[in-house]
């Protein structure tokens, strides 16, 4: 047992009524403070609450300094597969081109470059946010033209101003099945409904339309602008990242064979970056410098 000191040394015994009656011979106060414990303690709670730098997420802790850029491409690495036509079953007139339903975009490959459209690759979890991957307030026009939605996958931020608009001359039922946002609507011909997504999502979140059911696309909402989504020759770019941080990096494609559609490769190239069978991998950018990788995806990554 502890007892207290008369002279009342602050560190070696706590004195918790001496301001109502001195210091005199008390029993046991309860554990005594230790000053390098405390120390360490408050050390471990700034770096936890992301005071290492500005910009830095709640909760992750920062240790990097500077930006990267990253950069890549995605191959495939078989014969590029023919599209089949959507199966338009009503409002041919406006559903289809000259009598001709469009062709799916399940899987789109370049004949000349044998790129994959519409990869997204996205930062799980940012450890730091520079401000150009702030929250985006510049609205997006999603258009709904001839029967299918003109942008197949569409990444943006939480809190962004989504207008879902119909060009066509037909209503279409447009509905958003997220796990945290959904929208279920019908749009009348040439008019537009203001949607903004709330809350993250951890994988793009399914788009239909009920009325013609052969029309999908995806949405993507994400609290930053880490994200991007592959162009027709394959290639992707995100900048400003945070460099000198273990960065997890998401890939995804609406065919993809891995949880949730996860893009999962096995090749040399991807064990580089302890790809994970959630088609998951790790990078880690240098300041001011671009970081390439080139990845082939043999067609056994999607599903048939």
């Amino acid at each position: 047992m502890i007892k207290q000191s008369k002279t009342c040394g602050l560190w070696l015994v706590p004195c918790v009524v001496w301001l109502a009656s001195g210091c005199g011979e008390r029993g046991y106060l309860g554990p005594v403070a230790n000053s390098h414990t405390a120390i360490e303690i408050r050390k471990a709670l700034d770096t936890f609450s992301g005071s290492a730098g500005e910009g830095a997420t709640a909760g992750v802790a920062s240790s990097g300094t500077g930006w990267g850029t990253l950069r890549g491409r995605f191959t495939f690495d078989a014969a590029p597969p023919t599209m089949a036509p959507y199966d338009v079953t009503k409002d041919l007139a406006t559903c289809t081109l000259d009598g001709k339903p469009p062709l799916q975009q399940t899987l789109l490959v370049d004949s000349a470059t044998k790129g994959i459209k519409n990869i997204v690759v996205f930062v799980r979890n940012a450890p730091r946010v520079h401000e150009s991957a702030g929250p985006s307030k510049e609205p997006i026009i999603f258009d709904q033209k001839e029967c299918v939605f003109v942008t197949h996958v569409l990444p943006l931020t939480v809190g962004q101003s989504l207008q879902l608009k119909n060009s066509d001359n037909v209503g279409h039922n447009t509905n958003i099945r997220g796990k945290k946002n959904t929208f279920n609507q019908t749009i009348p011909a040439g008019a537009s409904v203001p949607f903004t997504p709330q809350k993250e999502e951890a994988l793009p979140a399914p788009m239909n339309c009920s009325i013609h059911p052969w029309m999908s696309a995806y949405m993507l909402p994400r609290e930053n602008g880490y994200y991007a989504v592959t162009a027709e020759d394959g290639t992707f770019e995100i900048p400003h990242l945070p460099a000198g941080e273990d960065l997890e990096i998401q890939v995804w494609h609406e065919r993809g064979t891995g949880p949730g559609g996860g893009v999962v490769l096995s090749t040399p190239e991807a064990k580089e970056y302890k790809w994970s069978k959630k088609g998951r991998f790790k990078v880690k950018l240098e300041p001011d410098k671009t970081k390439e990788i080139d990845l082939n995806v043999p067609e056994t990554a999607f599903r048939s």
